[in-house]
Formats: C-alpha cells, sequence, structure tokens
C-alpha cells in the first residue's frame, strides 16, 4: 500500500486507485447518474484499464477504483482535467474530504475464468 503523498517505487506494473468518500444524501439514482458520466469522461484516459463504482447506502459511504497501467498514468491523471470533472460532478454529495489509498497490483495476468 502507498499515502498518496509517499514517493512511490516504480514496479513497472498496475497501479490501484481506490478513493473512499462519504455522501449520505446520494440516492441509487444520483450513484448510476454519478458513474455513468465518470465514465464518459473516464472513457479515452490513457492507461486507465479499470474503473469500478461502489457503495453502502445505508452508511452513505462510497468508493471507486481505477486499475491504471503504471504510476505515471495515474500521475498524468492527477494532473489533468478529467480528474476535476468528476470532483466537480461529485461535489453535491460529498461530505467530507475523500481519501485515496494507491496499491501495487500483483494479479497474475492469466487468472481468470
Amino acid at each position: 500500500m502507498h499515502d498518496e503523498s509517499a514517493p512511490s517505487e516504480e514496479t513497472g506494473g498496475p497501479v490501484v486507485s481506490l478513493i473512499e468518500w462519504q455522501a449520505p444524501t446520494m440516492s441509487r439514482s444520483d450513484a448510476a447518474r454519478l458513474a455513468a458520466e465518470s465514465l464518459e469522461a473516464f472513457r479515452h484516459l490513457p492507461g486507465l484499464l479499470e474503473i469500478r463504482f461502489f457503495g453502502d447506502f445505508e452508511s452513505g459511504t462510497h468508493c471507486y477504483f481505477q486499475v491504471w497501467e503504471s504510476r505515471a498514468a495515474l500521475d498524468a491523471f492527477m494532473a489533468g482535467e478529467a480528474m476535476l470533472q468528476v470532483r466537480d460532478a461529485a461535489a453535491p454529495y460529498v461530505s467530507g474530504r475523500p481519501t485515496r489509498r494507491l496499491f501495487d497490483d500483483y494479479t497474475q495476468p492469466s487468472w481468470g475464468p
């Protein structure tokens, strides 16, 4: 696991970014719309391999994770406009400050059905 402010050793492999935030007033339809808008904003980002959205509507805790081909691809996203678009779209629902945790993905490429 990496702290987002700590320097990361370049592993050459995928990096997972897990973002968690509180959105106690966000309904399922709000969440579906936000996810669809976010997917559209992220659709053509270089280096983004996967993105998923999930949440607990009773507690108001929501998350999304992104799988990036490298830390460099994630860093380029963090410096770009797409990240700001998603942040602005979620702002009406977010309570408090979101957290982000980074992980090196060591899943074997041959794993799966």
